[in-house]
């Protein structure tokens, strides 16, 4: 991974819990429609690197916040999966290379293929590379894509 900047983002986020990881999504997923409602030319989404999530103020976060979180992920859930399952994707095959590597180095190239193929602001993207790379971590990657289908119905 050669962006520092995303790598930052990432290792800031890895000590959150799965639950606190959810919330700061929901956080910085709300604050970027509001901040895009003030008509704000720089969101604060657009870096990697937000400001350390304060542990006590995000489990103080209402349960719509999660709420978001949950709704935005559920909604790129087929997308989420060919990127990271499909054994014919390009991306998927440098994701299955970078797991190899740890889940560090899994979030960072996440991140970067979330921002590549879904356009998605660095800030939100880097939230969700820690989410999924701790969840195929504890796994194997074969095992997580075989529980991912099933999940989607598939």
């Amino acid at each position: 991974m050669s962006n520092p900047t995303l790598q930052f983002g990432v290792d800031a986020l890895f000590d959150l819990s799965d639950s606190e990881l959810e919330l700061e999504l929901g956080r910085r997923l709300t604050e970027t429609r509001e901040e895009l409602r003030e008509g704000k030319a720089d969101l604060s989404a657009a870096q990697p690197a937000g400001p350390t999530p304060d542990r006590e103020q995000l489990m103080s976060l209402p349960s719509f916040v999660r709420d978001v979180a949950q709704r935005f992920l559920k909604d790129f859930d087929h997308q989420i999966y060919s990127l990271i399952c499909d054994p014919n994707d390009e991306d998927g095959k440098q994701l299955r290379l970078a797991a190899d590597q740890g889940a560090r180095a899994l979030g960072y190239a996440l991140g970067g293929a979330f921002i590549a193929t879904f356009g998605w602001l660095p800030g939100i993207a880097t939230v969700i590379a820690v989410i999924l790379a701790r969840r195929i971590a504890k796994s194997t990657y074969t095992a997580f894509c075989g529980a991912y289908k099933e999940r989607l119905g598939g």
